[in-house]
């Protein structure tokens, strides 16, 4: 138990290690290569994999899917109905659950889009490069002009907001009820390639968000197995102290 306890913690740490290193180096990198205002090199990693994911890989199937899985409203009623049933249906465990999700969820958010966002000011691949593959909302998918023109988002890029939430959450919840890990997994993977795919992430904002959030979802998985443990403990003692004495 010792081991896992101490495996968890380096995983985490060695999570917001990565996400630290990112930030400092695009805080202190040139604006060029923050991608703010100018365009990132063509020839970079980052923005390759982003004409592939974005572009290259387009197709009518994910243009239904992938509207659909980044928009966090249409997952509104699906959220609430989990965490009511973790309440009502879930025991102790379940409820415990539930109350941690609330400071994952926020930690998350207020790193990603209310810290990081700011620090790091990169601009959005649809705000810099043309020809971008973008859902636009009511007016649903736009080819971007060739050259700029205009702005799409208002908001900052790095890191991913939406990847950051979703790991967190659904990764924490995985670790507390293993045999879901994989299907919650595989709902964050989809949210979190949906922001590439749609046009308004770059490939390592989407990856700083998921470590982001998986160093937070780990952290939480370790304070949630403690003081549950301490809790239900406690429970058991009280349920075993004598009421009365025995009859003779």
């Amino acid at each position: 138990m010792k081991s896992k306890r101490t495996g968890l913690r380096t995983s985490a740490f060695a999570a917001f290690a990565f996400v630290i290193i990112i930030t400092v180096v695009w805080a202190m990198s040139p604006d060029e290569l923050r991608g703010a205002p100018a365009a990132p090199d063509s020839t970079s990693l980052d923005a390759k994999a982003f004409r592939f994911l974005n572009g290259g890989i387009a197709n009518p199937v994910f243009d239904v899917i992938m509207p659909f899985a980044t928009d966090f409203d249409r997952w509104r009623l699906v959220v609430i109905l989990i965490w009511c049933a973790l309440v009502i249906l879930g025991k102790t465990r379940g409820r415990w659950t539930a109350f941690m999700l609330i400071p994952v969820i926020v930690a998350s958010d207020q790193l990603s889009s209310g810290v990081m966002k700011h620090l790091i000011e990169r601009m959005r691949p649809c705000e810099v490069i043309g020809g971008v593959h973008l859902w636009y909302g009511p007016e649903g998918w736009i080819t971007t002009a060739a050259e700029i023109s205009r702005s799409y988002k208002p908001s900052f890029s790095f890191p991913s907001g939406h990847a950051a939430n979703i790991t967190a959450s659904m990764l924490f919840l995985g670790l507390v009820y293993r045999r879901a890990l994989a299907p919650l997994l595989a709902v964050a993977l989809l949210v979190s390639f949906s922001r590439i795919y749609i046009g308004v992430h770059w490939p390592s904002d989407v990856l700083a968000g998921m470590a982001l959030g998986a160093a937070i979802a780990i952290l939480a998985y370790a304070l949630f197995t403690r003081f549950y443990r301490e809790g239900t403990r406690k429970g058991s003692a009280t349920q075993t102290e004598p009421g009365t004495p025995p009859s003779e």
